[in-house]
C-alpha cells in the first residue's frame, strides 16, 4: 500500500516534466501503478514533445489506452484519432489489446478500424525498396565527423527527422538515443567508413530479395508483401519488423571477402555478417511479418517457435539461416532436455544470451528443430507451412512435431 502511494505522489509530480523520453518513462510507472489517468496525460504530453512521427503514433496508442483503462472513453478515442493520424495502421493489435477492450462497444471503435489500411502488396513485384536511409546517414556521418561535439544533434536533424517511415520506426525500436548512436558511430568511426562502398551496393541485392519472396509466395500463397527499409544503425540488429514493413540494419552485414577486420573488436568480430546474407535477413523478417495468425502466449515454447519457425522457413527458402548455429552440434540432446523442462515457463533472456550449458540463441535453435521437425514428418508440405504459420495451440503442434525423436535421431 505504501509503495501504490508512493508512486501515486510521484504520478501527481511527473505531471510537470516536458522531455518526451523522460515523460515516457514517467508514464509507464504510473501505468504499472494502475494510476492510468495520469499515466495517460504523461503519455499524450509526451506525444506532443517528441520529434518523430513513429514515437508520436506510439505514444498517442499508449495514452489511448490509458484513458480506455480508466474510463475516460472520449480522451481515449481523441488519441486513437491522433495515432491514425500519424501514420498508425496494425489493425491486428489494436483488435486484441485488452486495455482497449471497454471501447468495442462504441460506434467510434469501428470507425477507427475501418479507417486503417495496411501497407501491404499482395505481391512480391509490388513492394518497394527504400536505401535511401543509407545515403541520409553518410551525409549526416561527415557532417558529425567535422563537428563532433554536435554528433548527437546533426545524427537526429540530419539523420532521423529526414528519414522514411521505417528508419523512425527503427530509431524507436532498436535505438531510441541519439546520444548513444553518436557515440557509437564516433568510437566505430572506421568501420563506418569502412562499410561504406559496401552499403552503396545495397540496391543490387533487390534481385535476390525479391527471387526469394517469390519463393515464399509459392510456399504459401497468403503471403502479404511489405516495403522494405535498409537502414544504418548501431550494431544493435540486423533485422526487425514494423506496421511499415520490414527494416534491415544493413551495417551488421557489411563484411566483404576485403573488409579489414584487423582492427575489430570481438564483438564485431561475432556480430558483422557477409554483406551476402542480407537476402537471407529479409526473408527472415518476411515470414516474421506474416505470422499474424500465430497466437501470442508467454511461454518458452511461443517465443521459440516465432523465432525458430522463422529461420526454418528461411532456410527452406534461401539454404541458409539467419544465425549461425553451428557450436550446437554435440550438445543438442542436453540442451533439448533442458527446453522440453521449461518449455511452459515465461522464459526469454535466458535463452536468447549465451549460458555455461547452453550457447546464445538456443531458443532460435530449439523453435528451429520443432519446425523442420513438423515439416519433415508433414506428407502435405504446403499445408505445413501454413500450419507453422498459425500456431493456436503450441502444446498440441509440439506434441505432433515429433522434434524429441527427430533430435535423437541426430546423435
Amino acid at each position: 500500500m505504501k509503495k501504490s502511494i508512493f508512486l501515486l505522489l510521484l504520478c501527481t509530480q511527473w505531471l510537470w516534466a516536458q522531455d518526451a523520453s523522460e515523460l515516457e518513462k514517467r508514464a509507464n510507472d504510473c501505468y504499472r501503478a494502475k494510476s492510468y489517468h495520469e499515466a495517460g496525460v504523461l503519455y499524450k504530453k509526451s506525444a506532443d514533445h517528441a520529434w518523430m512521427n513513429a514515437a508520436r503514433k506510439k505514444q498517442y496508442y499508449n495514452a489511448a489506452c490509458a484513458f480506455a483503462l480508466s474510463g475516460e472513453k472520449d480522451k481515449a478515442f481523441e488519441n486513437l484519432g491522433l495515432m491514425l493520424k500519424y501514420g498508425y495502421s496494425n489493425r491486428e493489435q489494436l483488435e486484441n489489446d485488452t486495455d482497449l477492450q471497454s471501447l468495442h462497444d462504441d460506434i467510434r471503435w469501428q470507425n477507427a478500424l475501418s479507417s486503417i489500411k495496411k501497407k501491404v502488396a499482395d505481391s512480391p513485384h509490388k513492394s518497394k525498396y527504400f536505401t535511401t536511409d543509407i545515403d541520409l546517414f553518410y551525409r549526416a556521418f561527415d557532417l558529425a565527423l567535422k563537428d563532433p561535439a554536435r554528433a548527437a544533434e546533426i545524427f537526429r536533424n540530419e539523420y532521423f527527422a529526414k528519414g522514411t517511415d521505417g528508419l523512425q520506426d527503427f530509431f524507436i525500436g532498436k535505438i531510441n538515443d541519439e546520444q548513444k548512436f553518436a557515440q557509437t558511430v564516433l568510437k566505430l568511426k572506421d568501420f563506418y567508413a569502412q562499410s561504406r562502398a559496401t552499403l552503396a551496393q545495397t540496391n543490387a541485392l533487390r534481385g535476390p530479395v525479391r527471387k526469394y519472396a517469390s519463393k515464399f509466395e509459392e510456399l504459401y500463397p497468403q503471403a502479404v508483401f511489405p516495403d522494405v527499409y535498409f537502414v544504418v544503425g548501431r550494431l544493435s540488429s540486423n533485422g526487425t519488423i514494423s506496421d511499415n514493413g520490414l527494416l534491415i540494419g544493413a551495417e551488421q552485414m557489411s563484411k566483404t571477402p576485403q573488409t579489414d577486420t584487423a582492427h575489430w573488436n570481438d564483438w564485431q568480430r561475432e556480430w558483422v555478417m557477409d554483406f551476402g546474407q542480407i537476402p537471407v535477413t529479409v526473408t527472415h523478417e518476411l515470414v516474421h511479418f506474416n505470422q499474424n495468425g500465430m497466437k501470442r502466449e508467454n511461454t518458452l515454447l511461443c517465443y521459440a517457435l516465432f523465432e525458430g519457425s522463422a529461420e526454418f522457413i528461411a532456410e527452406l527458402i534461401t539454404g541458409q539461416t539467419d544465425g549461425n548455429y553451428a557450436t550446437f552440434k554435440g550438445h543438442e540432446q542436453r540442451i533439448w532436455n533442458d527446453f522440453e523442462t521449461e518449455r511452459r515457463n515465461d522464459t526469454y533472456d535466458d535463452w536468447i544470451e549465451a549460458q555455461p550449458n547452453r550457447p546464445r540463441n538456443a531458443l532460435y535453435w530449439a523453435g528451429y528443430m520443432i519446425s523442420k521437425a513438423y515439416y519433415t514428418n508433414a506428407s502435405d508440405k504446403k499445408k505445413a507451412i501454413a500450419d507453422i504459420l498459425n500456431i493456436q495451440d503450441y502444446e498440441s503442434f509440439f506434441a505432433q512435431s515429433g522434434a524429441a525423436d527427430f533430435i535423437k535421431a541426430l546423435q
